[in-house]
């Protein structure tokens, strides 16, 4: 008997012995060996050092122990499906695992950007873009930029598989009352009516030309004025900021000086669309700015812009339930629930829980925890002794005191899907600090999920297999979608197992 289990004990232990992986990086659209492609192993303790594949795509990886392995392959201008990190399932065994990563070669786009009469526009600014969601809205974000020759031309490479918009910009000519509008291809001043340009993998999309067509601009006049004391501001400035391209900001924004004793000033050559004003200012150790959104179709005369003391939240957490919570490893953040560039702020907790974050500008925030260990959720937001929101609207120059009460009393949903389908749990519209209680996870390769930390209320359950990253928090696509999900109600502590079908 005592052999017997000697024997088995030895083969457990031979059964989880570390395994070498060794295998090939090839073009996916070729198949030809690609060299000098950086491999690193990242689900370990440790990560492994980086090695690089020989002239023949060959690579021999160190020994691993058996499981689930993230495996990062990187070459500029190549790229994995979906830009993600190779997962492989390490089995025991004693003989090297043999695996083959497939890279995709980047596409490029190029054309020539020209004025009105068909010169070239020398020194332009191209522009690229790609719709994605950030923080639930789909938004413009950046993704390269590039600059034209002086012939006018362009070319941008090394781009994923993916929906792009490219706009052109000329730079402006001292004394020239000619203005040229940023145009998206092929001749839109707005970006929802560019044409989008999808790119395979390896792609070349040449001729994408842009034709830059003057427009004398409309003309803003304003005033600045001191919120405390009601009176004129001079001897400051104003930025204007061009809104559509989503929360990155990547261009410097116009800056407005005002010299006016009677805070008036004037801006000429504004192109139609959408501007965030912003300012600050010191108003003898106080600082004061300024936000506000404005839409230019039209000359608009007789805007007022009103600089006023920001807001300060202070707060604590308070944890309930059981358990213990490392205050020093959260992030309490207070997130605009307006689409404003700038909106909100962060902090880290003290080891008491303590937090201080402003000053913000007076308007409407929704309160979030991040890194909050399994099974928590942030449960409610006190004002004094009472729930409340973070309308701070009509805050200017206040303290806010607030008290944040963390539950470690979470529900837990769980069930099976399709493998590999996202699965999100979508809190009932009216659901207080909804931002924060939105679940998402990834069934594994059986189709299983676990979503901890449920705050007790109503939600939508969806699987979802092909879907960009945050649109489950935008209900314009949940409501898209041909299955409007399951409903679940959970209350604190309770599991609740259900399946839902992928789509």
């Amino acid at each position: 008997m005592r052999i017997w289990i000697g024997l088995g004990l030895a083969c457990l232990a031979w059964g989880q012995l570390p395994r070498p992986i060794e295998g090939t990086v090839v073009n996916a659209l070729t198949g030809e060996p690609l060299r000098r492609v950086s491999l690193q192993v990242l689900s370990v303790a440790r990560p492994t050092e980086p090695i690089v594949t020989d002239s023949l795509g060959r690579f021999r990886l160190p020994e691993m122990p058996p499981g689930r392995l993230m495996i990062r392959a990187a070459r500029p201008g190549f790229f994995t499906e979906g830009n993600a990190d190779v997962s492989i399932d390490l089995k025991p065994g004693e003989q090297p695992a043999v695996i083959q990563i497939k890279l995709y070669p980047g596409g490029s786009i190029s054309g020539t950007v020209t004025d009105e009469a068909g010169d070239p526009i020398v020194a332009g600014q191209i522009t690229l873009l790609r719709r994605a969601y950030v923080g639930g809205r789909k938004q413009l974000v950046l993704v390269s930029t590039g600059t034209t020759d002086d012939r006018g031309q362009y070319r941008l490479y090394g781009l994923q598989p993916q929906a792009y918009l490219i706009r052109a910009a000329a730079q402006r000519v001292p004394g020239d009352p000619q203005l040229y509008p940023p145009t998206f291809f092929p001749a839109a001043t707005e970006p929802g009516k560019a044409t989008l340009l999808t790119l395979a993998a390896g792609q070349e999309q040449r001729g994408i030309n842009i034709s830059l067509r003057p427009s004398p601009g409309y003309r803003m006049t304003g005033r600045l004025m001191n919120g405390v004391t009601n009176t004129p501001l001079t001897n400051t400035s104003l930025t204007l900021t061009t809104r559509g391209v989503g929360a990155t900001v990547f261009e410097s924004g116009a800056q407005v000086q005002i010299r006016d004793p009677g805070g008036r000033f004037t801006i000429n050559g504004l192109v139609p669309g959408q501007y965030d004003i912003t300012g600050s200012y010191n108003n003898n150790g106080q600082p004061l700015q300024a936000r506000m959104l404005v839409d230019v179709s039209r000359d608009i005369d007789d805007v007022v812009v009103t600089m006023q003391p920001g807001v300060t939240v202070r707060g604590r957490l308070r944890v309930e339930g059981e358990g213990a919570v490392d205050m020093t490893t959260l992030g309490i953040a207070i997130e605009s629930a307006e689409d404003m560039v700038g909106g909100g702020g962060s902090s880290r907790t003290g080891t008491d829980g303590a937090f201080s974050i402003g000053p913000l500008t007076p308007g409407r925030y929704s309160p979030n925890v991040y890194r909050l260990p399994p099974g928590a959720f942030l449960k409610s937001v006190l004002l004094g002794e009472r729930e409340g929101t973070l309308d701070l609207s009509g805050a200017a120059g206040q303290t806010v005191e607030t008290t944040w009460v963390v539950s470690l009393q979470g529900a837990k949903v769980e069930g099976r899907t399709a493998p590999g389908a996202v699965v999100a749990l979508v809190p009932a519209v009216d659901a207080a600090n909804r931002r924060s209680r939105y679940r998402a996870a990834e069934a594994d390769a059986d189709g299983r999920f676990v979503l901890p930390g449920v705050a007790p209320g109503s939600y939508s359950l969806y699987a979802l297999t092909k879907v960009e990253a945050g649109a489950w928090m935008d209900d314009e696509y949940l409501g898209s979608l041909p299955d409007r999900g399951v409903s679940v109600k959970v209350e604190e502590r309770e599991t609740k197992t259900v399946d839902v079908k992928a789509q």
